[in-house]
């Protein structure tokens, strides 16, 4: 073989080391490296982020508070629980009120129902609500009642002007001959369960609760006169007479 025909294999030979290094290092190389380039550009991003985070820390410990303290209030104005008998006083009351010029013959009621929640419970930016499992309840009365004109306009404020929340779902009253209105209204009482707030009786100003003769039996001894007296020789209330609690 002649000089210079090898000097050309060594040429080649050379020109073949030479691509396959770059090949298989060369190449591979600037590959890593593009691809460490990549993630520190992402992770500067998340970088930035973190410190615009971090600078409005004490702004969103603030909002947080304030948040907090908002929930705090709305679910202080739900009531803990509601039973049949908040319903009937709640109602019984609202005929007392001499502005409502209401009679109330009869009413219906529902058992409590979870009124269920219907939002979303991931935030745009992805991340997930906690359930804290509180749950809203809802008690339905049907009531059926004569008023006057004015009267709705002050049972409406009375229905929305007491604690607790309430809300008027239908009102259907025709006038009649009489002059006064008739029909129903279906009234809905919620409340909140799993707040770990205590059950609390309804004040319902008018109405008074609890007797301490809950059969209206007469005390004291029998006198010939044809009434019961008590131990300071008075006539007793025949009634039991209703106390507060």
């Amino acid at each position: 073989m002649k000089k210079s025909e090898i000097q050309l294999l060594l040429v080649v030979f050379g020109i073949l080391i030479a691509f396959a290094s770059w090949q298989f290092a060369y190449k591979k190389n600037m590959e890593q490296a593009e691809q460490v380039r990549t993630e520190n550009e992402e992770l500067q991003k998340t970088v930035d982020r973190l410190e615009l985070l971090n600078a409005k820390k004490p702004e969103y410990i603030a909002g947080t508070e304030q948040m907090k303290t908002d929930c705090d209030a709305l679910i202080n104005r739900f009531a803990s629980g509601v039973r049949t008998e908040d319903q009937v006083m709640y109602l019984y009351n609202m005929e007392l009120v001499d502005a409502n010029e209401v009679r109330v013959p009869s009413v219906s009621m529902t058992t409590a129902q979870e009124v269920v929640y219907g939002g979303a419970l991931t935030t745009e930016e992805g991340y997930e609500l906690v359930d804290d499992g509180i749950r809203m309840y809802r008690m339905d009365s049907t009531v059926n009642l004569t008023t006057t004109n004015n009267g709705l306009k002050n049972v409406l404020h009375y229905v929305y002007g007491m604690d607790s929340r309430k809300s008027i779902e239908t009102v259907s009253l025709v006038s009649g001959e009489n002059g006064y209105l008739s029909g129903s209204m279906k009234l809905n009482f919620f409340f909140l369960d799993g707040t770990g707030n205590p059950y609390v009786d309804q004040n319902i100003p008018g109405v008074s609760t609890g007797t301490g003769n809950i059969f209206g039996v007469l005390n004291g001894a029998y006198s010939q006169g044809g009434g019961a007296q008590d131990t300071d020789g008075q006539a007793a209330n025949d009634t039991g007479g209703a106390e507060e609690d």
